[in-house]
């Protein structure tokens, strides 16, 4: 048996991905499939804690000077509003859980606002456009998260109808940053989910297989 992060032991059949031990010293890259656990509620809990509340209310403000009238509202009930990435390792997606919090990569749209929490918390941003294409193309321009472009232009494509898994697309950024695979929060726990854990240090994260999303997104 192996404690995990709150202080369990694990059974002996965990998927390991990745383990070091040492004298004071352990760390380990697991599967996690307890949805009960501690840190799969957390990674699935879009509450804002206190750090993140005051994040939130400074970039608002910031928000509200550049933009003093009234945001537009778009109709974006089909897409859900919290997102979550989903990651690939030999065949299968899994939700990750990394070493620093700060790379979780959630996303939360409303009618007004993209949302993307970073290492120094949610930070967003107003839509400045959204249109359905059909029932699994949606597209959508706001403010850019990344400072070197001048407006995220990002097309989202359904390709799993019964997870609501989709391909985010931004036109605007380079290849290599150009896509990523998420999951609204209330289909996650169709997925199991890999940790990065250890209690004393920040480690480096765990990195995943390659994605061939432009094979994904093929005739939609």
């Amino acid at each position: 048996m192996q404690a995990d992060s709150a202080g369990k032991t694990k059974p002996a059949d965990t998927t390991f991905l990745l383990k070091e031990a040492q004298k004071g010293f352990y760390h380990a890259v697991f599967i996690e499939k307890n949805r009960e656990s501690k840190v799969y509620k957390r990674l699935l809990d879009f509450k804002y804690d206190h750090y993140d509340s005051i994040a939130y209310n400074e970039n608002y403000k910031i928000l509200k000077v550049k933009f003093k009238k009234p945001l537009k509202k778009y109709d974006v009930a089909a897409l859900g509003q919290d997102w979550l990435p989903l990651y690939a390792y030999k065949g299968k997606y899994y939700l990750y859980a990394p070493s620093d919090w700060g790379n979780t990569g959630r996303r939360r749209l409303t009618d007004s606002t993209l949302t993307y929490w970073s290492i120094d918390g949610p930070d967003l941003k107003p839509l400045l456009s959204f249109k359905k294409i059909n029932d699994s193309k949606y597209s959508l321009t706001s403010q850019p998260f990344y400072q070197f472009v001048k407006k995220s232009n990002i097309n989202i494509y359904i390709i799993d109808t019964k997870n609501k898994v989709a391909v985010w697309e931004d036109t605007a950024l380079p290849a290599d940053y150009r896509y990523g695979l998420y999951v609204p929060v209330q289909y996650a726990q169709n997925f199991d989910m890999v940790h990065n854990y250890c209690k004393t240090d920040k480690m480096p994260e765990f990195v995943f297989d390659k994605i061939d999303f432009k094979a994904l997104i093929k005739g939609l």
